[in-house]
């Protein structure tokens, strides 16, 4: 019985005890251990370890950009950081459970609070700021490290606060407020650094002295606050000073892994400033360390390239048969082109781009790299039909990311005119002079070039199958060696199987733009050279109608068809000079485009500007050709514009004086038949029509001349004659369009006229201050209620910190609708829709059901008048 009562009385001091740990408000050892071991490990140690966790899944997947100089650290932009939300608000709900559970004493009143006994807590404030800042919740973040600054003064939570608000105010491009708090851990360093010295000259005394009550500065942070410095030189575009904070954070980093990216980055650093030995050897340290494949290989490459010439090219070969990077032969080549080039081995340099670009199955940078610089190379040769080519290849491919992405695309656009105008005059050359044949000749010609066809496209075929078996072993041997994923493309399987899917469904078809066309046949060069791989098409004819008589039927063999491409052959020539002269500055190629249509000798508009574009460009080159060409205008286009400037220089500058006094005159006719005083307007008309051919507003006379008729004549087949010979004289103007649409109202009638009501007014209102709601729309085959788990799943895990509720109704007769509410603010609103689309996660095929914000008002409005598509113009307009 006394044992039974001693273990009584001992359950029952052990239960007050615990009960009396548990309360928040009693500052004892019992308290502060009980209340301490929950901060750390409930909260604290738990909410780290799923941050910890996702920044690792994240960072072991992302795709990092070794082109240019490696973020410091490497953290999800705004699409990324989706797929974290989940981690992260759960680790920002078990930080604040703890802090109102077991802070010491209650944190229910905050502003009363001066103390805080339970030593885990500050490390819990400190855990939710930098999940707000993974979160890119950078207002959010620093209000929590403004917090942990401003109350927790002689903790070293201070300083780490500190430190975090450095990164928020870099992320949000606050530099100068970024530079002041670390100026003030700098400080803080020296400061306790001073202490330091002093205390060591000074006899140690027992007694506390006010000092001691500073916080110690935590050499756990100094690693990351010489990279926070380096981050905020490299913002600044102070490389020199990144370096310095980068060797310097060296001294205090201990995982291998950090230092391998520190080395990395010092080497691309070092590079770009043209220091080889220092970046070979900051690469070097990078193989020894725990770096991930990516950057090995990497810093591999780059250390082989800096490196002795003959080194350089026996390294990189290595390379090249090691199956670890079958994935990145691309970048491997475009390494070799380097060289080569470097070497003056221009062709073998142009092979090895031809490799790289081929090899670059998924490396789009590294495709665009080598087409643009093949680009750049046939440029600097005057190729300028083979640079659009490359030029295209290569804006196809890049992305917006891309440096210099928009000067490419400009390129191949600036270009592509060029490259039309010259194929199309070889075509038209071409045709031409197999139609010029002998009827018997001419046959004999097609049938040896239908043959000729055939055997380049059936050895086309067999080389292109060719490279893909080559293309296909190059990924297999990436997977065979530890390199493949579960992702499609890295699964030499579903590959293969996709791969058959694809021939059977389209064939063997080259790897190119526009692949999906059929076959091809080049018409542009008869001679006897043979067409080469990168021969441009000019004409395109499918494979089953390659036969003399279809061939036959496209040339120009009839008056008509021979004068229709005469006309394409000579305004292609003139076209392809003037962008030669205007784009190019290449006034020798546009002098041999316009005098081939001179030489042609054939009647057309092109004759005249050739020739005036020539006497420009002889003017101050060959004296006797500018004259030859300006004797040309004046005997054959006495009175051209053109002629009438050789006779006086200035005068283009009168005509347009001139010009400025005719639409002067036209705007007081045209003020008069406003008016309704059509008589006169009818006279001037008249006296511009016949008497003055040059006037520019000609044409806009004849057609005031048949409006004022028509006001006045009650017989509109009057009008007729006026408005076919605006159509006839101006074609292809603004007036012919119009005159067009006259002749048609004449002959058919006036279409009916409805009325619009300008004063029709929306039934919704726009409201930026009220709540927001989200209302999806349901397809019928979906039942409400599993819409809404799904919803309601979606919410819990993406954002479960919101407390947004989830409600089904019935929207008309049979439409079901979601609404999700309430968003405080249009943003916080839009953001919800913008996961939500992203996200397939318990949404399925939810996912792309209509969804939209809307206030409770207009809710009302559209439930009440079933108007969604009256909404939906409202969305679009105010959201």
């Amino acid at each position: 019985m006394m044992i039974k009562g001693l273990r009584y009385i001992a359950s029952t001091l052990l239960v007050l005890a615990l009960i009396y740990a548990c309360s928040t408000e009693k500052n004892t050892l019992l308290s502060r251990s009980y209340h301490g071991l929950n901060a750390h490990y409930n909260g604290y140690f738990n909410a780290n370890e799923l941050i910890d966790e996702s920044l690792n899944t994240y960072r072991s997947s992302v795709e990092e950009d070794y082109y240019s100089i490696l973020p410091i650290d490497a953290v999800p932009n705004l699409e990324e950081v989706t797929g974290m939300y989940p981690a992260i608000d759960t680790a920002i709900s078990k930080c604040t459970k703890v802090i109102q559970d077991h802070s010491m004493p209650s944190n229910d009143r905050p502003a009363r609070k001066k103390d805080e006994h339970n030593k885990w807590i500050d490390e819990n404030w400190t855990t939710i700021g930098q999940a707000f800042y993974y979160r890119r919740d950078y207002e959010g973040a620093m209000k929590n490290f403004k917090f942990i600054k401003k109350f927790f003064k002689n903790d070293p939570s201070l300083y780490i606060g500190e430190l975090w608000m450095a990164k928020t105010n870099i992320a949000q491009g606050k530099l100068t407020d970024a530079k002041f708090n670390l100026d003030n851990l700098d400080k803080a360093i020296e400061n306790e650094e001073t202490r330091k010295k002093e205390k060591s000259k000074k006899s140690k005394s027992k007694k506390k002295k006010k000092e001691d009550k500073i916080a110690k500065f935590p050499k756990k942070i100094r690693f990351d606050l010489e990279k926070t410095k380096a981050d905020l030189a490299l913002k600044n575009n102070n490389k020199e000073d990144a370096i310095e904070f980068l060797e310097s954070s060296l001294n205090f980093a201990k995982k291998s892994k950090d230092k391998a990216r520190v080395h990395f980055i010092l080497g691309q650093l070092y590079e770009e400033a043209g220091k080889s030995q220092e970046a070979s050897n900051h690469y070097g340290k990078v193989l020894k360390g725990d770096a991930p494949f990516q950057m090995s290989f990497n810093a591999r490459l780059k250390k082989a390239f800096l490196g002795d010439s003959d080194k350089k090219k026996k390294d990189l070969h290595k390379m090249l048969k090691d199956a670890k990077n079958a994935e990145y032969k691309d970048q491997i080549y475009y390494a070799l082109a380097g060289i080569e080039f470097q070497e003056g081995n221009e062709p073998k340099g142009i092979e090895y781009l031809h490799s790289s670009a081929f090899y670059s199955t998924k490396n789009t940078r590294q495709k665009g790299m080598a087409y643009e610089m093949l680009g750049d190379m046939s440029f600097s040769k005057r190729s300028y039909v083979s640079a659009q080519k490359y030029y295209d290849s290569c804006a196809t491919v890049i992305k917006d990311t891309y440096p210099n992405a928009e000067a490419i695309r400009n390129k191949a656009s600036n270009l592509a005119d060029l490259v039309v105008a010259v194929e199309t005059a070889q075509y038209e050359d071409s045709v031409q002079m197999i139609a010029a044949l002998g009827e018997k000749d001419r046959k004999d010609f097609l049938k040896a070039l239908i043959k000729k066809t055939k055997e380049d496209a059936a050895r086309q075929k067999a080389k292109e199958a060719e490279r893909l078996r080559e293309l296909q072993a190059n990924e297999n041997l990436f997977v065979q060696s530890g390199g493949g994923s579960k992702w499609y493309f890295n699964n030499a399987k579903t590959r293969a199987e996709g791969l058959d899917d694809f021939k059977r469904l389209w064939g063997t078809r080259e790897n190119e733009d526009d692949w999906r066309r059929s076959e091809k046949i080049i018409i542009g060069d008869f001679t006897e050279v043979e067409v080469g791989e990168d021969s441009v098409a000019v004409v395109e004819v499918p494979d089953d109608t390659l036969t003399v008589d279809y061939l036959t039927s496209k040339l120009p063999l009839s008056d008509s068809a021979l004068a229709l491409s005469n006309i394409n052959l000579l305004k292609s020539h003139y076209n392809a000079g003037v962008i030669y002269k205007e784009q190019l500055n290449e006034d020798d190629l546009a002098i041999i485009e316009f005098e081939a249509v001179l030489d042609r000798k054939i009647e057309n508009k092109h004759n005249l500007m050739s020739a005036f574009q020539l006497y420009k460009l002889q003017e101050t080159r060959d004296a006797s050709k500018a004259s030859k060409h300006k004797s040309y205008i004046m005997d054959n286009y006495p009175n051209s514009d053109y002629a009438n400037y050789l006779r006086d220089p200035n005068y283009f500058i009168k005509k347009k004086e001139r010009d400025a006094l005719a639409e002067q005159e036209y705007v007081k006719v045209l003020d008069r038949y406003n008016r309704g005083i059509y008589y006169p307007v009818i006279t001037k008309a008249n006296i511009v029509i016949e008497q003055e051919k040059d006037n520019v507003f000609r044409s806009k006379y004849m057609l005031l001349k048949a409006l004022a008729t028509g006001q006045i004549n009650e017989d509109k087949s009057e009008l007729l004659p006026v408005l076919n010979a605006v159509i006839a004289e101006y074609p292809e103007t603004l007036e012919a369009t119009k005159a067009a649409e006259m002749i048609d109202i004449i002959k058919n009638g006036y279409s009916k006229n409805e009325p619009y009501d300008f004063e029709n007014k929306s039934a919704f209102n726009y409201d930026d201050k009220s709540k927001q709601m989200a209302i999806i729309f349901l397809d019928p085959k979906n039942a409400s209620g599993l819409a809404k788990t799904r919803v309601v799943d979606f919410q819990r895990e993406y954002f479960s910190r919101d407390k947004l509720k989830v409600s089904s109704k019935i929207y008309g007769n049979d439409q079901s609708v979601i609404l999700v509410s309430d968003f405080d603010t249009e943003a916080d609103g839009m953001e919800y829709i913008r996961v939500y689309k992203k996200t397939r996660k318990h949404l399925l095929d939810l996912q792309k059901a209509k969804i939209m914000l809307i206030t409770p008002e207009n809710l009302k409005v559209l439930f009440q008048k079933k108007n969604l598509a009256e909404y939906e113009i409202f969305y679009d307009e105010y959201y």
